[in-house]
């Protein structure tokens, strides 16, 4: 039912004697009413003032996650080296997440009788004994049996992470050496295998961060327990690498080298890396001979992952089809293909080919 104009104005005095605010002057209706049809949304539905609502409301809607502050105590009781995770924590070593996860699994630990314990420390042993003797499946098998019941065990934490690590799966190792960097924050030859494995994965910033913080707490410019000096010269080379690899800083990347090898004229790493970047530089003789000096130190190089050999093929290049990672192949091809073995055809079939030859005769 449509009012008339003098009903319209009996009702909106009706309004204003009850509610002064919200009444407005009758010359500013038609304008109101083309204002909200300027702002509505496409649906229909106007869009509700941000000063119309309670402060409450609003205080709800934008207040910021609080994040809980780390209870350093928690860690400090099981014999974690307090200052230091706070540096490492600081300084973006160590994330939240692996510390919170770390966290509850040290609960976990703290259900353990000494019984229990006891047990799984022969079995620890006993799978170092087996990584010694390279019973590589077996050190395995005995790792995770032991992470299962107690997952914050460093010893095993960081043996494992090396084994799969030579294995080539990087992703488990990244996580099993970073959870052994917040058990013992210290150990900083844990932070070098972190580091490389982070390197290979190509998370480079953080690489780089845990390589300059291998090196200042070799010099005592931090608190940690000092890595020997073979390691501090493999991460100084492997600065170096990134510096060539990553920023393409050809100098400073040759003047890393040039103190590793200044201290240690066989460090295999260092002539490893120089002789990719005098490939980059264009010496290729140059580069070949110091590539061949390295085969004759490590018997063993032609096995690994090589700068050089990355240096002549390019990623961006064509002379090589793109390589396919082992795991990936095996879990696309079925066995049989995998081992390398292909299906015979009916046609090569062993009775077959004895009765060509009998036929033959």
């Amino acid at each position: 039912m449509e009012l008339s104009r003098d009903e319209l104005n009996a009702a909106l005095e009706k309004v204003s004697v009850m509610f002064p605010s919200a009444a407005a002057p009758e010359d500013q209706i038609g304008s109101m009413d083309s204002q909200f049809r300027k702002n509505a949304p496409k649906s229909g539905r106007a869009r509700v003032d941000s000063a119309a609502r309670p402060p409450e409301f609003a205080r709800n809607i934008r207040a910021p996650a609080s994040r809980s502050p780390v209870n350093y105590h928690e860690f400090s009781v099981h014999g974690v080296h307090e200052p230091v995770l706070r540096a490492r924590l600081e300084s973006k070593a160590i994330d939240v997440a692996t510390l919170n996860r770390v966290q509850i699994e040290f609960q976990t630990h703290d259900k353990l009788t000494q019984q229990e314990l006891s047990q799984l420390s022969v079995l620890a042993e006993q799978a170092h004994q087996l990584h010694k003797d390279h019973d590589i499946a077996g050190a395995e098998k005995l790792y995770e049996q032991i992470l299962e019941s107690d997952p914050v065990d460093f010893d095993c934490l960081n043996n494992l992470g090396k084994l799969l690590y030579a294995k080539g799966q990087t992703d488990r190792a990244r996580d099993l050496f970073d959870r052994a960097l917040v058990v013992r924050p210290e150990r900083e030859k844990t932070m070098y295998h972190l580091a490389r494995v982070l390197y290979d994965l190509k998370s480079y910033e953080r690489s780089k961060l845990l390589f300059e913080q291998v090196v200042q707490g070799y010099k005592g410019e931090i608190i940690g327990d000092k890595c020997d000096q073979h390691t501090y010269h493999n991460t100084i080379a492997m600065l170096g690498l990134i510096q060539q690899q990553v920023y393409k800083d050809y100098s400073k990347a040759e003047s890393l080298y040039a103190v590793v090898l200044s201290a240690e004229p066989d460090h295999v790493l260092a002539l490893d890396h120089r002789s990719a970047l005098l490939a980059r530089r264009g010496q290729g003789k140059e580069a070949a001979a110091l590539h061949r000096r390295v085969c004759a130190l490590d018997a063993h190089h032609t096995k690994k992952p090589c700068p050089y050999l990355d240096s002549l093929f390019p990623s961006d290049s064509d002379a090589l089809h793109p390589v396919r990672p082992m795991q990936r192949r095996i879990e696309e091809w079925s066995p049989r293909f995998a081992e390398g073995a292909a299906p015979k055809h009916w046609s090569n079939h062993p009775l077959r080919s004895l009765k060509k030859k009998v036929g033959r005769s």
